[in-house]
């Protein structure tokens, strides 16, 4: 290379270094400054996507909303503002004149977070704007997290509020469907195999029965998130007084931590989020069992409106429970998050915070959508009794040989060589397709302990179904103790 294009090489690179370094400059300086280069990312304060669109429901979609985020914040300040007023710290009168043009432009929150990179930070900028001159005295000894914080458990109330309604209404169709079935024969499988028969609506009644349980996670979680705190930046409650602290969240219908750092503890959150995984988790439990007893070889159940296949159009797609189990997962995939959101730096560092603007919204509205739907499910649910029998009778006697062997137990043969003689009566059932009530009829050993109509009778489904009424009882008495339907 000549020396000429040595020295036109070097000027270039020097010249393309050079707008590098000035590129980089200018993205430092817009930082220090405050105006991320990437502003869109700040326009929504909550997330949107598949699960703010697609399965969002109302009312549970609106609970969060920019607008209704902002609006908490402000119902926290307001109430914050009043306390103060009276104890005597604020001049009385303040709080009349900051209510009457207490307003939040959310466009002008969007565009001063733009500029400053901090959301509380522009919306008290803007709220100022609107009132005035008595604006100084909104946030007055407080952090932005006792705001954020205790609008965050206004909101989580509310929406547990949602979902505690709505854990009801599937309560109640469960027990409709199980009470409808209580006597309706199906064939148990353990392990993918045949078990002895139950009857369908006590596997409705087990679904029912931990519905229960969940219903009482999430009343728990919603009397653990019932809190607030207005202590300040560490705590400590320097400038603003645990009197006013008590008046503002009473206010609000909150509790006043005990304790606080800069923030509310996050077990509490995290506490919340388990009660929504174990809600995800029960309805991923009754829709693949609806997805496994609709397969084409069992067709015992089928869903209200099946879907077909573009391709094939004799198939009833189980999409519904298919659909319900896939967004469980990410309900409950949610909680790992949320436990690590509870070990921080010092009195607060702000990780969790941008776990939280995504894992709440999704995951309420999620849980939400799988409370809504699964009821749907329930409800529409085509249960053909019919085929239950069929499909026991398929079975040749074999799910009865407990029953077999325990007869001959009590006749005085050893449990290990009833054992034996059952599984080898089974294994002749399966191998010439004959029943093993037949086989057993010919067995000496059978026929010689057990009369012709014991043993006839042990193939029976009364024998087997006769004490399920008394699991109903049992689980219906807990429920409504536990509901408070009716004293006990």
């Amino acid at each position: 290379m000549s020396a000429a294009r040595k020295r036109s090489a070097f000027t270039a690179r020097r010249s393309c270094s050079v707008q590098i370094a000035g590129l980089r400059t200018e993205r430092i300086i817009a930082a220090r400054r405050g105006r991320p280069r990437l502003a869109a990312c700040t326009r929504s304060l909550y997330p949107s996507g598949v699960a703010t669109d697609r399965y969002a429901l109302l009312p549970m979609r609106d609970l969060w909303t920019q607008r209704a985020m902002l609006a908490r914040w402000l119902a926290v300040e307001l109430a914050a503002l009043q306390a103060l007023e009276e104890l005597g710290i604020v001049p009385a009168g303040t709080m009349g004149r900051v209510r009457a043009r207490a307003k939040v432009p959310e466009e002008r929150v969007r565009s001063l977070e733009e500029e400053i990179g901090h959301d509380l930070v522009a919306f008290l900028w803007a709220v100022e704007e609107e009132v005035g001159p008595d604006g100084r005295w909104l946030h007055y000894g407080l952090t932005s997290s006792d705001v954020k914080d205790t609008a965050l458990s206004l909101a989580l109330v509310a929406a547990l509020d949602l979902l505690l309604a709505k854990a009801d209404r599937l309560h109640d169709a469960l027990w409709d469907l199980a009470d409808r079935h209580r006597e309706t024969p199906i064939l148990g499988r353990t392990h993918g195999q045949w078990a002895q028969p139950t009857s369908f609506g006590l596997k409705v009644l087990v679904w029912y029965d931990e519905l229960g349980r969940v219903r009482e996670r999430l009343a728990r979680a919603r009397e653990g998130i019932a809190v607030g705190k207005l202590s300040g930046a560490v705590g400590t409650h320097a400038h603003f007084p645990p009197q006013a602290e008590e008046r503002a969240l009473a206010a609000l219908g909150l509790r006043p931590c005990p304790v606080t750092t800069q923030i509310i503890a996050r077990d509490r959150h995290a506490e919340v989020l388990f009660a929504l995984a174990s809600a995800a988790s029960l309805v991923e439990k009754i829709a693949l069992e609806v997805r496994h007893l609709s397969r084409s070889e069992v067709a015992e159940v089928a869903e209200g409106r099946p879907e077909g296949s573009s391709a094939m159009p004799h198939k009833e797609n189980p999409i519904l429970s298919e659909r319900l189990c896939g967004l469980a997962r990410v309900v409950r995939a949610s909680l790992g998050p949320a436990l690590e959101d509870n070990a921080l730096w010092h009195e607060r560092d702000m990780s969790h915070s941008s776990v939280e603007r995504v894992l709440f919204p999704q995951c309420f509205t999620l849980t939400d959508y799988l409370l809504d739907r699964a009821w749907g499910l329930v409800v529409g649910l085509r249960v053909f009794p019919e085929r239950m029998r069929a499909r026991i009778e398929e079975a040749r006697g074999l799910p009865f040989s407990e029953g077999l062997l325990l007869a001959l137990v009590r006749a005085g043969i050893g449990r290990r060589q009833a054992h034996q003689l059952v599984a080898r009566l089974a294994d002749r059932a399966r191998t010439t397709g004959r029943s093993l009530a037949r086989l057993a009829g010919e067995e000496p050993l059978v026929r010689e302990r057990l009369g012709e109509e014991e043993w006839h009778d042990l193939f029976d489904f009364p024998s087997v179904l006769r004490r399920v009424g008394e699991a109903f009882d049992r689980v219906r008495m807990g429920s409504y103790n536990a509901r408070g339907d009716h004293d006990a």
